[in-house]
Parts: structure tokens; sequence; C-alpha cells
């Protein structure tokens, strides 16, 4: 771990600490959705469309339903049917069209499951057939179908930097490749769960599993007609969620059951199985990248042509904002002078793909970092060697035309990567190689624009309220959902407050209680609320500070608290206990509780041509994989990850490296075996028993570096770490398969059958 000097300035941040929710989950004390539903609830299930787009020409429900308390369409939503996060597309219940398999028709409440999803067995649904599309070409012909009435392309942008014709004349040597990636799913270890309670005068609580609670009641609140004062929503512990708990499901979920408790004046509870889980909540966009790029034969980069084609399912979700941060992605980590690239979000008749860890940089890297490699091989090239031809370095321009500052640590990452995976010796050895099994060594590098950057207003906020025994309580809609980074904050506020941190207690998320601190996706609890929690505790420590100087009777400048003990800097004899100085505070009617605010100011970029700063700092990584591949088989068994990441500040090493090793998991299938897939429309694989995730059988030795090059956004330079750690292991690992076997998989997932049919057409 590559460390600063000045982090040793600091107490709490920087060290390993232990996440503040960890015994509750391990002991099997934390309460999920499911694990609160009341007693007498009536269970929600839902009736999903048997058709992927057609004409809805009407439901015909038995007439003798007893044992059914309710059974909701669309007619019965009092408020506006629309769930959607970007463009208001998505109806909650389907009324006169539907899209795909996953749209909802009807809603049947029981008191138990059983008896609903029986009801809904003999529910006829009446359709009216329309042409189906499957795939984003066939959808953006002129002449096809339309799915919406706005049109097949739901999103459209462009980037020019330079003159590419020019750049390409420059070159020496063009490359022109198309990759392709795969719809993935989530598979949090939770599937999603809610419920509801009828509250006074027409209002109601929502809980459940969940990302966004702000975001949840709202989209409640419309649908239900009623102002947002009405609605209160609180997350429950949630088992995990990646992005699909970020986007519609959640919506759905609270909407559906405050609806119903509303009607019936009893709780509502709704759990998805495991199957309706992944077929209803939002995957991985599956994309579509053609690059032609070019290079000088000593091995600059001249000019990048690049089109990105996203399937986004029958709604837009997030859609829209993963090709923005694909498009700003797309060409890695490099300089290029001359870029031109188009990025399309494509309405097809699929189930809807939205936010995935990584947000469209996953799929970005994959392309580019292939090609990179691809473009060494023709040049003659060492990998890495040609990678630092052109590597973002301080003062670099990247294809935004942005010049990025000091924070740039991506060197710094190679050199720890290439030294530790012995680059060099492997590199030569393993490609002498003969006999059945062969080895392969490659290399990925990354950059990750932090937080949202040109995707919405980037704001957050905090409150810190202490007590009279002490104990500081952090409320902030930020929510928890595996990351730990909520203990995090409570690092940054035990640093600044100078509390232990068994002394912070952070409240649930729950609209009533905590300040709206915007979105938890693209791994900004840290950056964005970090900032909001230390402003809210600087503020606190500033008026303990003041009144801890009246009773030490010193100059403020002079007052010390650590870890409970409130001393003077010059004379450590004189002290106080922090619960006396508190209580001394509580007695003057020194108001103890803050609310910190933050925004995010300069990011700006030019729509047309999408120059200028989307992003206001960026995570920078490099791994090297390493793997055995069966040429027989077509197997392939990852041995090693070496990684090294430029994290800004470490706030908590341990909960970073939890957070690599989760990554290199999670792509590891997202490169080797995962996909969802979609035949007529329809999810033939989902469940668990067909959808092939990694255990822990297959995750490899992960070797991991931590490099620090403080940033300009994040509390103490901070930098974003939930979602990077995905973007590089997956091209990593086939550009290893392409070194061990001389054979190049150009589309997710590099399956046994994809590398046996490319080296039976390499000996053609």
């Amino acid at each position: 771990m590559a460390e600063l000097a000045e982090a040793e300035k600091f107490l709490v941040v920087g060290k390993k600490a232990e996440r503040l929710d960890s015994l509750a989950k391990v002991l099997g004390k934390a309460k999920y959705a499911a694990d609160s539903i009341p007693q007498n609830a009536l269970h929600l299930k839902v009736l999903r469309s048997r058709v992927p787009h057609a004409i809805l020409k009407g439901l015909v429900a038995p007439k003798r339903r007893r044992a059914v308390k309710a059974f909701i369409t669309a007619k019965d939503i009092p408020g506006i049917n629309v769930s959607s996060c970007i463009i208001p597309d998505r109806p909650l219940i389907a009324q006169d069209r539907v899209r795909s398999v996953a749209d909802i028709l009807a809603v049947a409440v029981a008191e138990d499951p059983d008896v609903a999803a029986d009801f809904l067995e003999s529910v006829q649904v009446k359709y009216e057939s329309l042409p189906v599309l499957y795939s984003p070409f066939e959808s953006m012909k002129s002449g096809s179908a339309k799915i919406h009435d706005s049109g097949n392309v739901a999103r459209h942008l462009q980037l020019r930097k330079g003159n590419v014709e020019r750049g390409f004349e420059q070159a020496d040597v063009i490359l022109s490749e198309t990759y392709s990636t795969q719809f993935q799913e989530a598979a949090p270890i939770e599937p999603e769960a809610g419920f509801a309670v009828p509250g006074p005068r027409g209002s109601v609580i929502a809980v459940g599993s969940m990302q966004n609670p702000f975001y949840v009641r709202s989209a409640v609140a419309r649908i239900l007609g009623v102002p947002e004062e009405k609605v209160r929503v609180i997350q429950a512990s949630t088992g995990g969620a990646f992005g699909a708990k970020s986007d519609e499901v959640a919506m759905d979920i609270a909407a559906l059951t405050a609806l119903t408790a509303l009607k019936t004046r009893r709780p509502a509870a709704l759990i998805y199985t495991r199957e309706e889980s992944m077929i209803l909540h939002s995957k991985r966009h599956p994309f579509t990248i053609k690059h032609k790029t070019g290079a000088t034969k000593d091995g600059k980069l001249t000019a990048a042509e690049i089109k990105l084609v996203a399937d986004t399912g029958a709604y837009a979700s997030n859609g829209p904002l993963v090709v923005v941060r694909a498009l700003f992605h797309a060409t890695g980590p490099y300089v290029v002078p001359n870029v031109k690239m188009d990025a399309y979000c494509v309405y097809t008749n699929n189930t809807i793909a939205g936010s995935f860890r990584g947000f469209g940089s996953p799929q970005a890297h994959f392309a580019a970092e292939c090609q990179m490699d691809a473009l060494a091989e023709k040049l003659d090239l060492d990998p890495i060697d040609f990678r630092l031809k052109n590597i973002l370095r301080p003062g670099s321009e990247t294809a935004t035309g942005q010049v990025l500052d000091s924070s740039v640590g991506l060197e710094e990452c190679i050199a720890e990567v290439r030294a530790a995976s012995e680059w060099n010796r492997k590199r030569s050895a393993w490609r002498q190689e003969s006999g059945r099994k062969r080895r392969g060594i490659g290399v990925a590098l990354l950059y990750h624009g932090n937080s949202i950057g040109p995707e919405g207003i980037d704001r957050s906020s905090a409150n810190l309220t202490i007590d009279e025994k002490g104990r500081v309580t952090l409320r902030i809609g930020l929510t928890e959902y595996g990351t730990g980074a909520r203990s995090g904050l409570a690092q940054i506020a035990s640093e600044v407050i100078g509390v232990p941190l068994s002394q912070i207690v952070i409240a649930p998320a729950d609209t009533e209680t905590c300040p709206d601190s915007g979105g938890t996706f693209a791994s900004r609890t840290v950056v964005m609320g970090g900032n909001a929690v230390r402003n809210a505790a600087t503020a606190l420590r500033k008026k303990l500070d003041e009144v801890a100087s009246q009773l030490l009777q010193c100059d403020i400048g002079l007052v010390e608290i650590h870890e409970g003990v409130v001393q003077r800097r010059d004379d450590p004899t004189r002290k106080i206990t922090f619960r006396n100085l508190v209580r001394s505070c509580l007695r003057r009617k020194v108001n103890l509780s803050e609310t910190g605010d933050f925004t995010a100011t300069g990011v700006s970029f030019d729509e047309r041509t999408s120059q200028g700063v989307p992003y206001l700092q960026y995570t920078f990584g490099a791994i090297v994989a390493e793997v055995e591949v069966d040429r027989f088989f077509g197997t392939v068994i990852p041995l090693k990850l070496t990684t090294a990441y430029d994290v800004g500040r470490a706030i908590n090493p341990l909960s970073i490296e939890g957070q690599i090793e989760g990554g290199a998991a999670q792509a590891l299938g997202y490169a080797l075996m995962e996909e969802l897939v979609h035949r007529n429309g329809g999810v033939v694989n989902a469940s668990l028993r067909d959808y092939y995730l990694p255990t822990s059988l297959d995750v490899p030795e992960v070797e991991s570096f931590i490099v620090e090059r403080p940033g300009v956004l994040g509390p103490y330079g901070a930098k974003s770490m939930g979602e990077p750690p995905i973007d590089a292991p997956a091209p990593a690992l086939v550009n290893a398969i392409a070194h061990a076997v001389g054979v190049r998989i150009k589309s997710l997932p590099a399956t046994a059958e994809k590398i046996l049919l490319a080296l039976e057409a390499s000996r053609t």
C-alpha cells in the first residue's frame, strides 16, 4: 500500500476499521424487509405479461374470488400511472399496451401469497399481437415498428474532438474491431421485498429493500396522487443491490403495497421470488461497440472512431445516463488527440436494462482495453509499454478536452502491478509454453469519473446530533446495501469531532427523519455524503471547542478532543470528559445538532460535442490477470489478479480491499460465465440454478495495492471505490486468454464454446 506521509496526521481516517453493521449481520440480527412484515398484512402477487409486444385488449378475472381481498388493475391507480427514472415511458401497471414480458398487468391481494398466485393463474388476458424487436440494430432501422411513439432511440449522444479524418491520415496502423457484451444479472443475495402500512388522514408508510428512499417517495406520491408529505419511506436492511434496487423495482413494490394498504386499510406486503426478481428488475445493458483506432509505428495513438449501441429493453430506465458514462469512458484512460464517437440507447422488446455497478463503464472498458491489446500486438509492442506511451498523466487532456490536475496515479498503479505480477518474466516465458494447458497474462487499465457528474445535480446533506450521553447520531438519506460506505461516513464524523467510532450511531435512512442526500449510486456516498458529514461535524466541533476553551481556560486553538477526552494541547493534565463537555453545552443552551450541505460545482460540457469537464475527479487503476486455458476443453482457470487503484485518500483501507475483491469476483462472472439469456423476449434462465454465478472456488487470489493521490472532490481527497473494481478485470482476463492460446474473444462472456470455436477457426 502506497501511503502518503500526510496520512499520519489523521487519527481515524485512513485506518482499518470494522463496519458498524458487521456484527448485527453476522449474528443474524439485522432486520430485512421480509423479516419485518406485520402479522396482519395482506400479501400481493403480480400478473406479468405473457407476450413481449401487444395491444392489451382486456383482462377477465374469475367472478368468484372470495379468498382474494382485491384485484388491482391500472384503472385503480388514483394518481399518475408512471413508474420510471428518467423518461416517463413506463406505466406501473400496463393499461393499453405491453412492451415486454416484465410488464405488470394486475395485482391480486390475499391473506396468503399462494392464494393470490393461484387466482392470477385463472385470469384470462386478451392480446392483439404487435411486431416484436429483439435486436437494437433491427429496432434502429427505418421502417421498424415503433415501441414508443417517440421512436426507438431513447437517446443519441455524440463526442467530437479534433479532426478524426486527419488523425487517421497520420496513422501508420489502423485497426477496426467490433466488441459485444451481454445482459448481466445483479443477483443480490436478497430479492426485492417491501410492505406498506396505512396511516391517519390518507398517509402511508412504505418500508422496503431499496437504494433511494427519497426517489421512491416521489414515485409513490405521484402514483397515489397525494402530496409527498403524506408518504414516508424507510429503507429496511438491504441485502445487496448493485444498482437494480436503484431503479423502477423499488418504486413498484412501494407503490403497489401503498396503494393496497390505502385501499384495504390494512398493511400490505410484496416479496418477489428469485425468478420474479430476475425478470422484473433492471439488468446490465448489452452493448455493441465498434472501434476504429489509428496509431503511429512507434505506438502513439492518433485517432479513434467509436460507435456504441446499448439495448435498454422495453423502457429507458437509467439507460440514457448509462450511455452518457459509456461515451465518456470509451477511449479508455488514454490521450487520443482526434476522436469521433456516437452512442445510442435503443428500445427493444427485451426486459428492462438500467443501473448496474459501473453504469456503462465496464462495457466501454472491455472494448477499449481489448482494442489496445490488439493494437499493441499489431505494432509488435509489449501491451504495458504500448499503454505507457499513451496513458493519462497530470496535465493530460482527455477525450472531452478536460485537462487533468495532479491527482492522476495511473502510472504508479501500472508500476505496482507490473512488478508484483512479474509481468516481464511471465509474459516472455509463458509465450513459449506448449501442451494442452497454456498459461497467459494480460493487462487492462481504467479510469472512472466520480459521482454523477453530467448525470444530474450533485448534492448531499447530512445531520449530526449529540445527545446528553455523548453519542453522535448521523442521519443521512444515503443508504447502506453492503458496501460499508456509511461506516466510512462515521469515520469522518469521528475524525472531526474526536469521539470514538463506538459512539457514532447511524440512523436508518428515513424520509421523515433524514435530509435528502441525493441518490445512493455512482459510488457517491463517501465522496459526496462524506463532504456533507464533514461540514456538519466541523460546525459541531466549532461549538464544542468554544465551550471547551472556556472550561479549560485556554485559546480555542489549544483545545484537543480525542477518544472521548477533551484537553489542552499545551497542558494535557488540564482535561475533562467529552460527556461533561456535552452536558456543559446543553446547560448553556448550545444546540448540538447541525446539518451539513455540499454541492459539487464545476461540471460543464457542450452537449453537441461533449467537450468540457464531465467529472471533477477520476479513480484510476491497473489490473494484471493470470489464467490457465485448456486448449482441448476451452475451459479457463483464473490463477491470480494483481490490482492497483489510485483511491485519492483511503478513508478505510479495509473497506477498499473488500470492494476490490468483491468487484473482482463480480467481474469474473461477467468475463467468463454470466449471461442472462433472452429468447423471444423472455428470460430463459431466470433462476440461480441456470444462471451461472462465480463461487468461492472460482475466485482466484487477489493481490491489491492502494495508491493515494488526493483528489479535489471528496473529503480528505477521497475518490469513489464502489464501482471502479468491476471496470477492468474482464478485459484483463480476456487479454490473458489471448496471450495463452493466441485467439481473441470479442464478446462476453468468454465461454469455453467461444474459445474452442475461435481455436478451430484459427487452424483453418
